[in-house]
């Protein structure tokens, strides 16, 4: 009746924990606009046998593979993850799991935060970016900070009154590994890189939405602002 049904496996509670070490499905990010279905069947083809590639046709530059076998998953996110380009672009591969299954592993310790966390500990988010300034720029500023692997730029929308405008970008940046990342901190943050006439940026690791969320609670619970 219009409603998607999933389907998985049903998992006695006490080998719950063990779900996830036995992944078959993989989630691709930072993938070329324009990928393919096929191309990226045949990007990932060559760790194993494949039982299904699609992109994501909600996110673009997304998409997941799902191999026939935990093995050749495990081997597919290991040597592509961060490692390999298309078109350019570094690939960040972690494990899928949907919602519905990380119900299933634990309620305590979310499988697909923690795959966030762990995919992007070196992500960097910047606030306060000039319009002008392009992703192109910003990759070559930043860049002397150490190994990128990703530019991204976000336009900082804001509603005062009903109407929405805008002054600013925010970015991500993401480093090839955390030492670059935290040395990108110390240079940029507070910073006036892109002129004095600006708003200094403001520079810090990324964090995900539920750390966000978590860290509200917890100044609120304690009375700070």
């Amino acid at each position: 009746m219009g409603n998607k049904i999933d389907v998985l496996n049903h998992v006695k509670k006490d080998e719950r924990e063990d779900v996830g070490e036995n992944y078959t499905n993989l989630f691709v990010q930072n993938l070329p606009g324009d990928f393919s279905d096929a191309q990226l069947h045949d990007l990932f083809k060559q760790f194993g046998n494949i039982v299904s590639a699609s992109v994501n046709l909600k996110k673009n530059g997304t998409g997941f593979v799902s191999y026939k076998d935990h093995e050749d998953a495990k081997k597919a996110l290991e040597t592509a993850s961060m490692k390999l380009k298309v078109q350019e672009q570094t690939i960040i591969v972690s494990q899928h799991i949907s919602r519905k299954e990380s119900d299933l592993i634990t309620k305590g310790n979310n499988p697909i935060v923690q795959n966030q966390k762990e995919a992007f500990k070196s992500n960097i988010f910047v606030r306060f970016i000039p319009k002008e300034v392009s992703e192109d720029e910003l990759k070559e500023k930043f860049k002397e900070a150490g190994e990128i692997l990703s530019v991204k730029l976000k336009e900082h929308v804001q509603k005062i009154n009903g109407e929405s405008f805008s002054n600013y970008n925010n970015g991500f940046v993401l480093y090839a590994d955390v030492q670059s990342a935290q040395r990108c901190i110390k240079m940029f943050d507070a910073s006036h890189c892109f002129g004095f006439s600006n708003k200094s940026l403001s520079v810090d690791f990324w964090q995900s939405k539920v750390d966000l969320k978590q860290q509200n609670e917890e100044k609120n619970a304690a009375g700070l602002k």
